[in-house]
């Protein structure tokens, strides 16, 4: 490995890529962000948006031809705990010196703790909790996937608003600001409603989560659907914390753990903290620790 002189860490998920860089002290020097790599979506696609986003950070140091004999990189991975997967994909390394593949949520877990034991709730388009403990012991709590996991997320959230659509719809509950907003992007008909939940996804059950969060404030029924949430996020906290009482856990995510800080219960909330880092550095960190021990 005397060869390596940079270190890569790669978060890959369902919407995008991104790729941190770094010399072998683990400083980052750049970023960069591409085309979506979770394993699900296809191996071959994975590696190809992985490789173009890493020679686009690359590029913004100047190196045009990075020679990937001279990198080792990290991987944070949607899709890893299929080991089917997550064997093709090593399989098939286009060439770099060496690489450690993990899931997106201990690269989260690495990133949120700078490198240390601890807890993270991920809340975005799924959810799941994770904690690696003093002893080594790793723990995951929830991310069975969607439509029957990711409690707390904004994909849990987005099925909680169309089972509303259909409610209103049928007028078992009464038209409000909020359920109009719900009509204006899934149909108002029941053929365009219909059309809509045919083509529906996590990413697509998602997309109606802003809409809650931008009517929780005067409409009880969106209030009560981010009350919800708060509570499954509260519940995961709690096994994760099982047989770790005092486990230090980050809420971690984008702007949809923002908007749900208000709906998780105060005294759960308040034995949480702030992410320190993301999941790409949390993959940076699994690289350097690796080459570095």
């Amino acid at each position: 490995m005397s060869g390596i002189q940079y270190l890569i860490g790669v978060d890959g998920g369902g919407t995008g890529t991104r790729i941190c860089i770094s010399g072998l002290d683990g400083k980052e020097l750049t970023r960069a962000e591409g085309g979506a790599s979770a394993l699900q979506q296809g191996i071959d696609k994975a590696w190809d948006n992985i490789v173009a986003t890493i020679r686009s950070g690359f590029a913004a140091l100047g190196i045009s031809a990075p020679d990937f004999a001279q990198c080792a990189v990290g991987f944070g991975l949607s899709g890893v705990h299929n080991r089917a997967w997550a064997a093709e994909f090593e399989a098939k390394n286009p060439g770099f010196a060496r690489i450690i593949v993990e899931t997106d949520g201990f690269s989260t877990l690495l990133g949120a703790h700078h490198g240390q034991h601890g807890g993270i709730i991920a809340i975005g388009t799924g959810s799941i909790g994770e904690a690696w403990l003093p002893d080594g012991q790793r723990i995951e709590v929830g991310g069975w996937g969607f439509p029957t996991s990711d409690e707390g997320s904004g994909a849990y959230l987005g099925l909680k608003a169309i089972n509303h659509v259909q409610r209103l719809f049928d007028g078992r509950q009464p038209m409000t600001d909020f359920g109009r907003a719900l009509f204006a992007v899934v149909g108002d008909t029941k053929e365009k409603i219909f059309e809509w939940m045919g083509k529906m996804k996590q990413g697509e059950c998602a997309s109606l989560s802003p809409i809650i969060v931008q009517f929780a404030g005067t409409d009880a029924v969106a209030r009560g659907f981010l009350e919800d949430a708060g509570r499954e996020v509260e519940i995961i906290g709690a096994a994760l914390r099982a047989s770790a009482p005092t486990l230090p856990i980050a809420i971690c995510g984008g702007g949809l753990s923002e908007a749900m800080r208000p709906y998780i219960p105060a005294a759960f909330l308040a034995s949480t903290t702030r992410a320190q880092g993301d999941s790409c550095a949390g993959a940076l960190i699994l690289i350097h620790k690796a080459v570095t021990a």
